[in-house]
Protein backbone atom coordinates (compact mmCIF):
# COMPACT_ATOMS: atom_id res chain seq x y z
CA UNK A 1 0.00 0.00 0.00
CA UNK A 2 1.57 3.58 -0.76
CA UNK A 3 1.25 6.45 0.71
CA UNK A 4 -1.98 7.23 2.70
CA UNK A 5 -3.68 10.55 1.84
CA UNK A 6 -7.06 12.30 3.46
CA UNK A 7 -9.88 14.07 1.04
CA UNK A 8 -11.76 15.90 3.01
CA UNK A 9 -16.03 16.87 2.01
CA UNK A 10 -18.83 17.07 2.71
CA UNK A 11 -22.21 13.90 2.34
CA UNK A 12 -23.36 15.08 -1.37
CA UNK A 13 -20.10 14.98 -2.58
CA UNK A 14 -18.92 12.12 -0.61
CA UNK A 15 -22.04 9.62 -2.10
CA UNK A 16 -21.67 11.07 -5.70
CA UNK A 17 -17.36 10.15 -5.16
CA UNK A 18 -18.70 6.58 -4.63
CA UNK A 19 -21.55 6.53 -7.02
CA UNK A 20 -19.80 4.25 -9.55
CA UNK A 21 -18.52 4.47 -12.97
CA UNK A 22 -20.56 2.81 -16.15
CA UNK A 23 -17.55 0.91 -17.66
CA UNK A 24 -18.49 -1.13 -21.61
CA UNK A 25 -22.44 -1.18 -19.98
CA UNK A 26 -21.33 -2.88 -16.17
CA UNK A 27 -21.52 -0.63 -13.20
CA UNK A 28 -18.22 -1.47 -11.31
CA UNK A 29 -17.31 0.26 -7.92
CA UNK A 30 -15.19 3.58 -8.54
CA UNK A 31 -14.25 6.91 -6.95
CA UNK A 32 -15.28 9.79 -9.11
CA UNK A 33 -13.28 12.92 -7.94
CA UNK A 34 -14.14 16.28 -9.33
CA UNK A 35 -10.98 18.16 -10.34
CA UNK A 36 -11.84 21.63 -10.21
CA UNK A 37 -10.49 24.51 -12.79
CA UNK A 38 -7.46 26.22 -10.86
CA UNK A 39 -9.98 29.70 -11.33
CA UNK A 40 -13.12 28.31 -10.05
CA UNK A 41 -11.13 26.76 -6.48
CA UNK A 42 -13.45 27.93 -3.04
CA UNK A 43 -10.35 29.93 -2.37
CA UNK A 44 -10.04 32.64 -5.12
CA UNK A 45 -6.79 34.05 -3.80
CA UNK A 46 -4.99 30.56 -4.49
CA UNK A 47 -6.13 30.59 -8.05
CA UNK A 48 -4.66 35.02 -7.79
CA UNK A 49 -1.69 34.26 -5.95
CA UNK A 50 -0.48 31.21 -8.31
CA UNK A 51 -0.98 33.49 -11.61
CA UNK A 52 0.31 36.76 -10.14
CA UNK A 53 2.73 36.20 -7.67
CA UNK A 54 4.33 32.60 -7.88
CA UNK A 55 3.94 31.87 -11.31
CA UNK A 56 6.14 35.63 -12.68
CA UNK A 57 9.05 35.15 -9.78
CA UNK A 58 9.87 31.58 -11.05
CA UNK A 59 10.21 33.17 -14.82
CA UNK A 60 12.44 35.92 -13.47
CA UNK A 61 14.54 34.00 -11.40
CA UNK A 62 15.15 31.44 -13.99
CA UNK A 63 15.75 33.88 -16.65
CA UNK A 64 18.30 35.54 -14.00
CA UNK A 65 19.96 32.40 -13.89
CA UNK A 66 20.23 31.67 -17.79
CA UNK A 67 21.42 35.36 -18.22
CA UNK A 68 24.21 34.16 -16.06
CA UNK A 69 25.23 31.98 -17.83
CA UNK A 70 25.19 34.26 -20.98
CA UNK A 71 23.02 31.77 -22.94
CA UNK A 72 20.72 33.78 -25.48
CA UNK A 73 18.85 30.71 -27.20
CA UNK A 74 18.07 29.69 -23.10
CA UNK A 75 17.13 33.11 -22.64
CA UNK A 76 14.36 33.69 -25.30
CA UNK A 77 12.75 30.12 -24.55
CA UNK A 78 11.75 31.21 -20.68
CA UNK A 79 10.52 34.66 -22.04
CA UNK A 80 7.47 33.56 -23.73
CA UNK A 81 4.39 33.66 -22.11
CA UNK A 82 3.08 30.73 -20.44
CA UNK A 83 -0.50 29.90 -19.65
CA UNK A 84 -1.67 26.76 -18.05
CA UNK A 85 -5.02 25.45 -17.16
CA UNK A 86 -5.00 23.00 -14.17
CA UNK A 87 -7.72 20.54 -12.91
CA UNK A 88 -7.00 19.91 -8.80
CA UNK A 89 -8.25 17.76 -6.55
CA UNK A 90 -7.04 18.26 -3.28
CA UNK A 91 -5.95 15.88 -0.05
CA UNK A 92 -4.26 16.13 3.11
CA UNK A 93 -1.82 13.91 5.44
CA UNK A 94 -3.58 15.10 8.01
CA UNK A 95 -5.88 12.78 9.08
CA UNK A 96 -8.99 13.43 11.08
CA UNK A 97 -7.95 16.70 11.81
CA UNK A 98 -9.79 19.40 13.48
CA UNK A 99 -8.12 21.74 11.88
CA UNK A 100 -9.14 20.26 8.30
CA UNK A 101 -12.90 19.51 9.34
CA UNK A 102 -13.24 23.20 10.01
CA UNK A 103 -11.41 24.73 7.25
CA UNK A 104 -13.47 22.27 4.85
CA UNK A 105 -16.45 22.53 6.79
CA UNK A 106 -16.95 18.40 6.02
CA UNK A 107 -18.89 16.03 7.23
CA UNK A 108 -16.69 12.95 5.80
CA UNK A 109 -12.87 11.67 5.52
CA UNK A 110 -11.76 9.40 2.99
CA UNK A 111 -8.92 7.50 3.93
CA UNK A 112 -7.00 6.80 0.15
CA UNK A 113 -4.37 5.00 -1.01
CA UNK A 114 -2.68 7.24 -3.43
CA UNK A 115 -0.24 4.21 -4.96
CA UNK A 116 -4.04 3.83 -6.87
CA UNK A 117 -3.56 7.41 -8.97
CA UNK A 118 -0.71 5.72 -11.09
CA UNK A 119 -3.23 4.83 -14.01
CA UNK A 120 -3.96 8.74 -14.03
CA UNK A 121 0.11 9.54 -14.05
CA UNK A 122 1.02 7.95 -17.30
CA UNK A 123 -0.78 5.87 -19.71
CA UNK A 124 1.26 4.11 -22.75
CA UNK A 125 4.59 6.34 -21.46
CA UNK A 126 2.38 9.76 -21.73
CA UNK A 127 2.26 11.98 -18.81
CA UNK A 128 -1.74 12.16 -18.42
CA UNK A 129 -1.25 13.92 -14.48
CA UNK A 130 0.57 14.78 -11.73
CA UNK A 131 1.01 14.26 -8.35
CA UNK A 132 2.64 15.75 -5.38
CA UNK A 133 3.07 17.68 -2.22
CA UNK A 134 2.36 21.06 -1.89
CA UNK A 135 5.17 23.40 -0.98
CA UNK A 136 4.48 26.73 1.29
CA UNK A 137 6.81 29.96 0.75
CA UNK A 138 6.70 32.96 1.81
CA UNK A 139 6.53 35.82 -1.20
CA UNK A 140 10.52 36.63 -0.85
CA UNK A 141 11.12 32.78 -0.53
CA UNK A 142 9.37 31.89 -3.93
CA UNK A 143 12.24 31.18 -6.12
CA UNK A 144 14.14 29.49 -3.50
CA UNK A 145 11.31 27.10 -2.70
CA UNK A 146 10.93 26.54 -6.62
CA UNK A 147 14.90 25.81 -6.74
CA UNK A 148 14.81 23.47 -3.39
CA UNK A 149 11.95 21.03 -4.69
CA UNK A 150 12.53 21.39 -8.12
CA UNK A 151 16.29 21.43 -8.94
CA UNK A 152 16.78 17.48 -9.90
CA UNK A 153 14.35 18.27 -12.95
CA UNK A 154 16.07 21.17 -14.11
CA UNK A 155 18.38 19.77 -16.15
CA UNK A 156 16.32 20.28 -19.30
CA UNK A 157 16.51 23.71 -19.00
CA UNK A 158 14.60 24.57 -22.11
CA UNK A 159 11.65 22.91 -20.87
CA UNK A 160 11.41 25.99 -18.18
CA UNK A 161 7.71 27.22 -19.10
CA UNK A 162 6.41 23.62 -18.27
CA UNK A 163 7.97 23.59 -14.86
CA UNK A 164 7.64 26.98 -14.11
CA UNK A 165 3.65 25.83 -14.42
CA UNK A 166 3.62 22.73 -12.69
CA UNK A 167 5.62 24.54 -9.90
CA UNK A 168 2.50 27.32 -9.27
CA UNK A 169 -0.01 24.42 -9.30
CA UNK A 170 2.51 23.22 -5.62
CA UNK A 171 3.40 26.16 -4.44
CA UNK A 172 1.38 27.88 -1.60
CA UNK A 173 1.37 30.56 1.11
CA UNK A 174 3.22 29.71 4.05
CA UNK A 175 0.03 30.62 6.53
CA UNK A 176 -1.70 27.08 4.72
CA UNK A 177 1.09 24.68 6.05
CA UNK A 178 -0.76 23.05 8.41
CA UNK A 179 -3.45 22.29 5.42
CA UNK A 180 0.06 19.14 4.36
CA UNK A 181 -1.62 18.96 0.89
CA UNK A 182 -0.97 16.88 -2.05
CA UNK A 183 -2.68 18.00 -5.42
CA UNK A 184 -3.72 15.33 -8.52
CA UNK A 185 -4.29 17.88 -11.35
CA UNK A 186 -4.17 17.47 -15.34
CA UNK A 187 -4.46 20.62 -17.36
CA UNK A 188 -5.66 21.35 -20.60
CA UNK A 189 -3.45 22.81 -23.58
CA UNK A 190 -2.65 26.16 -25.23
CA UNK A 191 -3.55 24.72 -29.55
CA UNK A 192 -3.51 26.93 -32.34
CA UNK A 193 -6.94 26.88 -33.42
CA UNK A 194 -8.09 27.52 -37.51
CA UNK A 195 -11.10 29.54 -37.56
CA UNK A 196 -13.79 29.82 -41.29
CA UNK A 197 -11.96 33.04 -42.10
CA UNK A 198 -8.68 31.41 -42.57
CA UNK A 199 -7.45 32.93 -38.64
CA UNK A 200 -5.16 31.60 -36.64
CA UNK A 201 -5.52 32.19 -33.03
CA UNK A 202 -3.59 30.24 -29.75
CA UNK A 203 -6.17 29.64 -27.23
CA UNK A 204 -7.51 26.59 -24.49
CA UNK A 205 -8.46 24.06 -25.86
CA UNK A 206 -10.77 22.54 -22.65
CA UNK A 207 -10.85 18.66 -22.86
CA UNK A 208 -13.66 16.42 -21.65
CA UNK A 209 -14.55 19.15 -19.36
CA UNK A 210 -17.65 19.04 -17.67
CA UNK A 211 -19.72 21.17 -15.23
CA UNK A 212 -20.93 20.83 -11.63
CA UNK A 213 -23.13 23.45 -10.15
CA UNK A 214 -23.74 27.56 -10.54
CA UNK A 215 -21.89 29.23 -7.60
CA UNK A 216 -22.04 32.89 -6.99
CA UNK A 217 -22.86 33.85 -10.72
CA UNK A 218 -20.67 31.80 -12.41
CA UNK A 219 -20.37 28.08 -13.09
CA UNK A 220 -17.72 25.46 -11.85
CA UNK A 221 -16.03 23.72 -14.50
CA UNK A 222 -15.03 20.36 -13.26
CA UNK A 223 -12.90 17.20 -15.03
CA UNK A 224 -13.59 13.65 -13.37
CA UNK A 225 -11.07 11.56 -11.62
CA UNK A 226 -11.66 7.77 -11.76
CA UNK A 227 -9.93 5.86 -9.21
CA UNK A 228 -10.33 2.49 -8.44
CA UNK A 229 -12.33 1.45 -5.81
CA UNK A 230 -10.06 -0.11 -3.84
CA UNK A 231 -7.85 2.93 -3.42
CA UNK A 232 -10.89 3.53 -0.46
CA UNK A 233 -8.98 2.49 2.83
CA UNK A 234 -11.08 4.06 5.42
CA UNK A 235 -13.76 6.74 6.56
CA UNK A 236 -14.13 9.36 9.11
CA UNK A 237 -17.27 10.64 9.74
CA UNK A 238 -17.66 14.33 11.61
CA UNK A 239 -20.34 13.33 14.25
CA UNK A 240 -19.02 13.24 17.94
CA UNK A 241 -22.59 11.53 19.16
CA UNK A 242 -21.96 7.95 19.96
CA UNK A 243 -25.54 6.81 18.64
CA UNK A 244 -26.24 9.33 15.64
CA UNK A 245 -22.67 8.23 14.45
CA UNK A 246 -23.93 4.66 14.19
CA UNK A 247 -26.88 5.14 12.17
CA UNK A 248 -24.89 6.85 9.92
CA UNK A 249 -21.98 4.31 9.96
CA UNK A 250 -24.41 1.87 9.17
CA UNK A 251 -26.40 4.10 6.21
CA UNK A 252 -22.87 4.17 4.29
CA UNK A 253 -22.26 0.38 4.94
CA UNK A 254 -25.52 0.32 2.99
CA UNK A 255 -24.39 2.71 0.25
CA UNK A 256 -20.91 1.21 -0.23
CA UNK A 257 -22.45 -2.66 -0.98
CA UNK A 258 -25.14 -1.02 -3.00
CA UNK A 259 -22.42 0.55 -4.94
CA UNK A 260 -20.57 -2.97 -5.11
CA UNK A 261 -17.85 -2.05 -1.97
CA UNK A 262 -16.25 -4.65 -0.63
CA UNK A 263 -17.12 -4.99 2.94
CA UNK A 264 -13.39 -4.23 4.66
CA UNK A 265 -13.61 -0.52 4.42
CA UNK A 266 -12.99 0.78 8.34
CA UNK A 267 -15.85 3.48 9.53
CA UNK A 268 -15.08 5.17 11.74
CA UNK A 269 -16.25 8.23 14.66
CA UNK A 270 -13.89 11.21 14.60
CA UNK A 271 -11.59 11.61 17.51
CA UNK A 272 -12.53 15.04 18.23
CA UNK A 273 -14.47 16.26 21.21
CA UNK A 274 -17.52 17.46 21.72
CA UNK A 275 -17.71 21.08 21.17
CA UNK A 276 -20.99 21.63 23.17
Amino acid sequence: MGKLVYHYTDMNAFVSIVGGYKNDGKKEPNLTFWGTRFDCLNDPMDYLFASKVVLPKIKNAVIDMCNSTEEEEINEEVTEDVESFPYIVSFSENKDSDFMWKHYKADICMEIDSDCFTPYLKHNGIVKAFWDSCAYAEEDKIDECFFNKWNDSLVDIKNINDKARYASVYIKRAAFKDEKEWRLYMADCVLAQLSANGDITIGEQPQEVKVKCIRDKDIILYKEFIVPAKALKGIYVNNVDYESFQKVKHHIEILLRMKGFNGDIDIRQTNRYPIE
